[in-house]
């Protein structure tokens, strides 16, 4: 059934192939070398993508100047909760071994995931729960082999851990080379783009200041993307556009308890993820690096429905008017959000064998909505800026293709794109050097920057719409309803877990598509 709409996908985008196809035919000016970007946002991807340029081993021949431009007034690493690497972890490695190793050492070696709900027979079951399925990570991907086991086992070791999302962005920033690292700033919303007579792109930023000019502009900066709205419309009115994202009608609340030096978890040696079925709702517990040296944080999730949505469908006469916002800032809520935590972990059932004790001692809690982008939007990922000397704006990460977060892949599809669109840009200058050197075949012209972006863009783009519809399908599944659709839910995933489709999903998701 999943492939089926994925296909029906593909046949409704049909119009912007055939777009694709144009822009490969098209034997328009050459674009100028790219030798200074500006990266629009300092996370995940953001700083990824600044090691692609300037501190990997494609960068040893041809550094590319990298300026992040980021509109909060500083990182705050105590933000976010808890992630799984997997096929992003496996992509460090490609960019530079040293930086996977101290992404390594930040987190905790990911083993299992576990499903469990409410037990199926309460009068006769005196367990708290009862087991669906087990997915030891490493079997697994040994049982599959092939591309699996090269990519996500190396010298023995699984390529997948969990780690704390600051700490994990801590690291990318604290590897930088120091001059890269010189180019970080903080408050600067991107609040337009214009060219200087043909000299590149300008950025203009909300304090009245501006930088460049940039031979490329890179929108990394998250769901309610600046650049986004420049590629989709061709101007930026206020930060981005919250029309072009779509909520789910899904919320999650994140209770995060910090390592201590009397917590039972200061010893362990790896990571296991749980998540816990109730009526309407879920949680997911387990243990996370907070950075090399530090004690491992305990993080749990609540996921539920928004009881005035049915999805992304307002319910009529909903008691609330408003969506719950992104929290792309990840804005801390102590007292209100744990109080209502724990109720709803008690009014839905959720067994509470982990999760409960978390959000009882829990040192900070987070709520969101969780919103994506429609996969199928025709405006594409990247737009050539007018009167810039053939230079273009294109989108990462989130900004590209904000996805649910129900199958741990918006920080790995991350780290996937920075790869592939840093190696394209340097496809794109060796070209440029190979023209100016008189060098290739002078019957075959080489791509040009528009079609290379495209390329990165067609590479990207299956595997991230994929996971989008996957996802969104899991988040409203895990959330099923008291009665028919928890017991359905519960069946699903016992039968899953037996017959190979959850290890299925999970490769599927992990392996990298570079």
């Amino acid at each position: 059934m999943m492939l089926r709409y994925e296909f029906l996908f593909l046949f409704l985008l049909a119009p912007s192939l055939a777009t694709l196809a144009v822009a490969y035919q098209s034997n328009g000016k050459p674009s100028p070398p790219i030798r200074k970007v500006a990266i629009i946002g300092s996370g995940i991807c953001g700083l990824t993508l600044a090691h692609a340029l300037e501190n990997s081993h494609q960068s040893e021949s041809c550094r590319i100047e990298s300026h992040i431009f980021d509109s909060r007034k500083s990182l705050d690493f105590n933000a976010g909760a808890g992630i799984q690497l997997t096929g992003g972890l496996a992509t460090l490695r490609k960019i530079n071994p040293n930086v996977h190793k101290s992404v390594v050492k930040a987190g905790l070696p990911l083993r299992r995931i576990k499903s469990r709900c409410k037990p199926w027979f309460q009068s006769l079951d005196k367990k708290p729960f009862s087991p669906l399925l087990e997915l030891d990570l490493k079997e697994s991907i040994e049982s599959a082999g092939g591309l699996a086991e090269k990519e996500l086992i190396v010298h023995g070791k699984v390529q997948a851990c969990a780690i704390m999302r600051g700490a994990l962005q801590e690291t990318l920033l604290n590897t930088l080379p120091k001059e890269t690292s010189s180019r970080v700033n903080f408050n600067k919303l991107l609040t337009g783009i214009r060219t200087e007579n043909s000299n590149g792109i300008i950025c203009q930023f909300n304090d009245g200041s501006e930088a460049g000019p940039f031979d490329l502009v890179i929108g990394c900066d998250g769901i309610n993307s600046s650049v986004k709205e420049f590629v989709n419309t061709g101007i930026i009115t206020k930060g981005g556009r919250k029309e072009s994202t779509l909520y789910s009608g899904i919320r999650i609340q994140y209770a995060v308890q910090d390592g201590k030096n009397d917590n039972d978890v200061n010893n362990v040696e790896y990571s296991e993820l749980v998540q816990y079925f109730g009526d309407a709702a879920y949680s997911l517990a387990g243990i996370y690096g907070a950075g090399e040296g530090r004690k491992p944080t305990r993080g749990a999730f609540l996921i539920f429905k928004d009881p005035d949505w049915n999805g992304p469908f307002k319910k009529k006469g909903a008691m609330n008017d408003s969506k719950v916002g992104e929290n792309a800032d990840w804005t801390q809520d102590v007292e209100s959000v744990g109080s209502l935590m724990y109720n709803r972990i008690k009014e839905c059932q959720v067994p509470d064998v982990q999760v409960g004790e978390i959000v009882k001692n829990a040192d900070r809690f987070f709520e969101l909505g969780v919103y994506f982008h429609n996969p199928l939007s025709l405006s594409g990922w990247s737009q050539e800026v007018r009167d810039s000397g053939n230079r273009f704006v294109v989108l990462a990460g989130d900004a590209a293709h904000a996805m649910p977060p129900f199958l741990g892949q918006g920080s790995n599809q991350a780290i996937q794109d920075a790869f592939c669109l840093a190696t394209k840009i340097f496809e794109h200058n060796a070209n440029v050097a190979s023209l100016e050197q008189g060098g290739g075949d002078s019957d075959k012209r080489p791509k040009s920057l528009k079609t290379l972006l495209k390329e990165y863009e067609t590479t990207r783009w299956f595997p991230t719409a994929s996971i989008t519809f996957k996802s969104a399908f899991l988040g409203y599944l895990e959330t099923g309803e008291k009665g028919f659709l928890s017991m359905f839910r519960d069946t699903f995933f016992f039968v899953a877990g037996k017959v190979g489709i959850a290890r299925s999903v999970f490769l599927d998701a992990a392996i990298p598509k570079l």
